[in-house]
């Protein structure tokens, strides 16, 4: 299903950043920044508990 989502939608890569090849890469990016974030304030919250 995400596939068909990708492909039905196809953006311009204009506006992503200069390290990025496509908008796929950057949904990946974003997700595992995100994962990142979460894990540091788990971290953050367990050490100062």
């Amino acid at each position: 299903m995400l596939a068909f989502f990708f492909h039905t939608n196809r953006m311009t890569d204009k506006g992503l950043p200069p390290f990025v090849k496509n908008w796929n890469q950057f949904y990946i990016l974003v997700f595992a920044w995100l994962v990142v974030c979460i894990l540091y304030m788990y971290w953050f919250t367990r050490y100062f508990a």
